[in-house]
């Protein structure tokens, strides 16, 4: 009986006044108690005025047979048509009303001018679903992308630092100029603040943002923030709570891991001015600077 039944519920599947329904009585044994269901299958209706604990089916048990009964007995009609005006919402009653007020000819032109659009909503719902699924996609990639091993970047925009800084504290390294130090003094460095970092991630620390920029590009901002002692220096800085503090001690791998790991004199932090753009670092040393002639 179970593919007949099937079939039967499809054909009143979303109807809002036929309800095709089973139950498994190994699960709801109670419920199938309180009905008096004592064996299997057993077909019940229930009716909108009928005794509250339904009706015996005794007809046959084929879909043909259980399509005629539904038809011939229950309220197949819509719930809401011209001849069942009291289950309407306001808005099925407004369009009844009118199109019965219509002449066949412009009731039918309404009709074809909703299916059109209909048609025309359906496929702009199929293409933008192409258009969502292959953003989907992109959005995917893009995210791998900014999944890069935790480093320690050159920071090169304002928007670079707010954008990781705007959310967490963000440890900025001050290495001096590259004319001063050349490329191993800067990746000796720059090695320093990534140990502090490592450290700062194995002893489980808070997650932390680090940059570094080069000392001297930055002088308003450098000024605001006490620097004026030289490079490499260390700030740690939290733009939510507005708070920064200073390392000023000896330049070190321990000692700098040791201020990352814990933050020592916080001081309010004053209005910064924004980070000035740089141009990536390319690995390599500096040529000295040509001499200009008087």
């Amino acid at each position: 009986m179970k593919p007949d039944w099937d079939k039967l519920g499809s054909q009143y599947k979303g109807s809002r006044t036929v309800l095709i329904a089973d139950v498994d009585c190994t699960v709801h044994q109670s419920l199938c108690g309180e009905y008096g269901v004592q064996g299997y299958p057993t077909v019940k209706y229930f009716m909108k005025d009928g005794p509250k604990g339904g009706q015996d089916y005794q007809g046959g048990r084929d879909f043909n047979a259980l399509k005629k009964f539904v038809e011939t007995t229950l309220d197949t009609l819509p719930a809401c048509s011209l001849e069942n005006m009291d289950d309407c919402e306001p808005w099925e009653r407004k369009i009844l009303e009118e199109g019965k007020g219509m002449s066949t000819a412009d009731r039918g032109a309404k009709i074809r001018e909703i299916k059109d659009s209909v048609e025309a909503k359906k496929k702009q719902a199929k293409d933008l679903e192409k258009e969502w699924k292959q953003l989907a996609k992109e959005l995917e990639v893009w995210e791998e992308s900014a999944k890069k091993p935790d480093t320690v970047e050159q920071l090169l925009t304002e928007e670079d630092f707010r954008e990781v800084c705007g959310s967490k504290t963000c440890v900025v390294g001050f290495l001096p100029h590259i004319y001063d130090d050349q490329a191993k003094g800067r990746n000796e460095n720059i090695k320093i603040l990534d140990n502090a970092r490592k450290a700062n991630k194995d002893d489980g620390g808070a997650s932390l943002g680090f940059f570094w920029v080069q000392g001297g590009d930055n002088f308003e901002l450098e000024e605001k923030l006490g620097l004026q002692f030289g490079f490499p220096a260390v700030v740690a800085m939290n733009l939510r709570k507005e708070k920064f503090a200073v390392y000023r001690g000896v330049w070190s791998k321990d000692e700098v891991a040791r201020f990352v790991k814990k933050p020592s004199g916080l001081a309010p932090l004053p209005k910064l001015p924004k980070f000035e753009k740089a141009k990536p670092w390319d690995g390599k040393d500096a040529a000295p600077p040509a001499d200009e002639d008087l």
